[in-house]
């Protein structure tokens, strides 16, 4: 069963219900976002190996790739397995979706050549969800990074090959600080074989402070002042005018892909400047919802694509043939606390075919929010590196492995560097402290002042992108609209399996409910294309309203137990499995009636 928060089904009554359902699907949205965030800050175990050219215990590896993989895994094991924590439940597997064989040595050998130095030193550096992260120390002492992507990462080629040419549009065609690639690796039909084993990309190591350092010690001006430079960036990704939908390549290694514009036009701060952008085309998707899961061996469509309704109904498809393919086989054997459900593949499958019968004319009627736009999804401190000096000023932003041109509607977000908990009041409203601050406890004064400072520095954020990149803005505003339906439904179309078709039926049954209003707005007179009876309304309705209950007890107390996903440092890795075996049998029991309620009809509920 998917981990969802159960306040978005408490109520069911017209307004109360959308903001329940729009965050439900933020949250599925963001799932995966999350975890890396969470992973990136939480406690992190630093593996540190010194090794040079020449100098493995196992010199005759270096004769053959195959025969170095296998003799050098127990000298370098912690480089090639996942060491930064453990799972509470499933770990087997997640150990596996991270676990990646490469030569060491020819790693270290290319990096030498490529740099005319030889490598002395190689450290493991904290690794996030995705990649094994090396830092490699030159004779000459210039330090670059090795990055290795993890088989959860997606199309190991696709990975690699996207990321190299996207980081270069970055830096070179939009101007954004990122890190500079000076080498790469990847195994193509048409490409030598790969000494390292794996794909793998070498870049320079950013200069400057992380910004998770600085910022505590950051005044309310510094941090507007870097607001500006996030929104700048911003910016140029918003403005750059992009035509397709899907993942970045260099024409070189995707002959077939669609091609960008021979220029982009950018527009920043009042000016505009083209850039040749010959070399770049669109090819696949690197967006991992294409790939995980066996779904790489699906027969689908990944892209690219000509329009936003070409992309969303490759999600929906990509769902559909999915479960077609391993649900019935899912269910034979349902882990404890995995991401998926009970219910029957068809009903997943008629709500998908329903959501691309009205899909067509539910999206956004304004065009330009729905435009291709590369977007980075996940800003926190962690990934921002800032001036020596001026902690104001960006010098390099982190992790641009999964950003492709997506639409802009379901991109625009505030940044978690400036986003903050709890109600917010948009437009041009001053933060102010509550009026019985004088009245409150000294610890509760602290509060109120934290959170008015949090509140100043996102309504700083929001008035600065209004005003230099008010299409962002545009584009969160439509997203927000209570009243519409329409707005939530594309956050969880690609998820249904994981988080049970009680969202997605009931998005369906409000868009059939307000059709004659969202046809109106766009302009339309087409009646709807799908319809359900006042039983099945009722129907429905009862379903959430129950299982939102039963949702409410088990997500509480896993919450209390294993947390997000059951990932756990290894100092707290005892203590919590201690605890974890404890109220095991309980989990197992919520999480079953689970299951039944998400596929169970209402007569089966009393």
């Amino acid at each position: 069963m998917a981990f969802l928060s159960c306040a978005r089904f408490q109520t069911l009554c017209r307004a109360a219900r959308m903001r329940q359902l729009k965050k439900l699907a933020i949250t599925c949205a963001q799932r995966w976002k999350s975890q890396v965030s969470s992973f990136s800050r939480a406690p992190q175990w630093k593996v540190e190996m010194s090794v040079s050219e020449g100098q493995s215990p196992h010199a005759e590896a270096r004769n053959s790739t195959e025969k170095g993989l296998l003799d050098l895994t127990n000298a370098y094991g912690d480089f090639f397995r996942y060491t930064s924590g453990h799972w509470l439940y499933g770990e087997q597997t997640q150990m596996a979706k991270r676990y990646i064989q490469f030569n060491v040595q020819a790693l270290q050998q290319i990096a030498g050549r490529t740099l005319h130095s030889r490598c002395v030193e190689l450290k493991k550096l904290p690794e996030g969800l995705y990649n094994k992260v090396l830092s490699m120390r030159m004779e000459n002492g210039k330090e670059i990074l090795a990055r290795i992507p993890n088989p959860n990462a997606g199309h190991p080629h696709y990975v690699v090959a996207s990321e190299v040419a996207t980081l270069d549009f970055l830096r070179n065609i939009l101007g954004i600080p990122v890190p500079k690639v000076i080498g790469w690796s990847s195994d193509t039909p048409s490409s030598p074989v790969n000494p390292v084993g794996a794909e793998n990309m070498l870049m320079e190591r950013i200069t400057g402070r992380q910004l998770s350092d600085v910022w505590p010690t950051m005044s309310e001006i510094e941090r507007f002042g870097l607001v500006k430079s996030v929104v700048e960036v911003e910016t140029r990704l918003a403005t750059a005018e992009l035509s397709k939908y899907g993942s970045i390549y260099y024409r070189n290694d995707h002959p077939d892909g669609l091609s960008l514009e021979d220029s982009v036009i950018l527009t920043s701060y009042g000016t505009s400047e083209i850039k040749d952008t010959s070399r770049f085309v669109f090819g696949p998707v690197t967006q991992r919802s294409f790939w995980a899961d066996e779904k790489h061996d699906l027969d689908i469509s990944r892209g690219p694509w000509n329009t936003a309704e070409e992309y969303f109904s490759a999600v929906a498809k990509c769902e559909i043939a999915w479960i077609r393919e391993f649900g019935p086989r899912k269910l034979e054997s349902i882990p404890l606390l995995s991401d998926m459900n009970l219910t029957t593949p068809e009903i997943h499958i008629q709500l998908l075919q329903q959501f691309l019968c009205v899909l067509p004319y539910i999206l956004p009627p304004s065009k330009d929010i729905a435009s291709p736009v590369l977007w980075h999804p996940d800003l926190h401190p962690n990934k921002i590196f800032v001036d020596q000096t001026d902690p104001t000023k960006i010098s390099g932003i982190l992790d641009w492995q999964e950003v492709w041109a997506a639409p802009l509607f379901i991109q625009a977000q505030f940044p978690l560097i400036f986003n903050c908990d709890g109600p917010y009041t948009w437009g041009a409203v001053e933060p102010k402290l509550p009026d019985d601050f004088d009245l409150l406890a000294e610890s509760d004064k602290e509060s109120a002042l934290n959170r008015l400072s949090e509140e100043r520095l996102k309504k700083f954020y929001e008035v600065a992108s209004r005003k230099f990149n008010p299409l962002v803005f545009k584009a969160m505003d439509a997203m927000r609209n209570e009243d519409d339906p329409t707005t939530f439904i594309f956050y969880i179309v690609g998820q249904t399996w994981v988080d049970g078709p009680i969202p997605l039926k009931e998005l369906l049954i409000q868009i059939y409910q307000e059709w004659d209003w969202i046809a109106e707005r766009r302009g339309t007179a087409v009646p709807c294309p799908i319809s359900f009876t006042q039983e099945e309304i009722a129907e429905a309705k009862q379903q959430a309203e129950v299982w939102a209950a039963a949702f409410k007890e088990f997500d509480g107390l896993r919450a209390r137990i294993v947390g997000k996903d059951g990932w756990v440092s290894h100092n707290e890795y005892d203590k919590a499995m201690a605890q974890f075996e404890t109220h095991k049998e309980t989990l197992e029991d919520l999480q079953s009636r689970l299951d039944h309620l998400s596929g169970a009809r209402s007569a089966d509920l009393l």
